[in-house]
């Protein structure tokens, strides 16, 4: 078993050194550098925060609990907008193609297929191994 978490973190190193996950972390700084972005998200937080509070309170007021909820909500759409966010989710999303691809060969292979020829399909590599929703891929096929 030992040799399987070595392997496991070998293929980790890997990961570490592809564009994908490159571009992930160069647009984690991007976002790190966009002051207004940063401002938008600890007020988003707080927003957060705050409902969480008022929702944990014995005499919660679900008028301050809608305040708290629309601003969050106005507040990460502005987020959201921001380029350095879609960069940010644009690189996340290929890193996860790339994740989904490398879980779905490994699925395969725990399934027996031959490690040297197994071929994800598309449908594999959108999340779903086709399971019928029966796994933990988040499906609900």
């Amino acid at each position: 078993m030992s040799e399987i978490i070595k392997k496991t973190r070998e293929l980790g190193a890997l990961i570490q050194q592809t564009e994908e996950f490159a571009a992930v972390q160069a647009a984690m700084q991007g976002n790190m550098d966009d002051e207004e972005l940063s401002g938008i998200m600890r007020t988003l937080q707080m927003a957060e925060s705050g409902y969480a509070n008022e929702a944990s309170s014995e005499n919660a007021n679900e008028s301050k609990m809608k305040a708290y909820k629309e601003e969050f909500e106005r507040l990460y759409e502005i987020a959201m907008a921001r380029p350095a966010m879609q960069k940010y989710q644009e690189a996340h999303k290929t890193l996860g193609e790339l994740m989904n691809s490398i879980f779905g060969i490994l699925t395969l292979c725990a399934d027996g297929d031959d490690p040297e020829t197994c071929e994800v399909s598309a449908e594999d590599e959108d999340g779903c191994g086709g399971c019928g929703g029966g796994c933990a891929c988040g499906c609900n096929a």
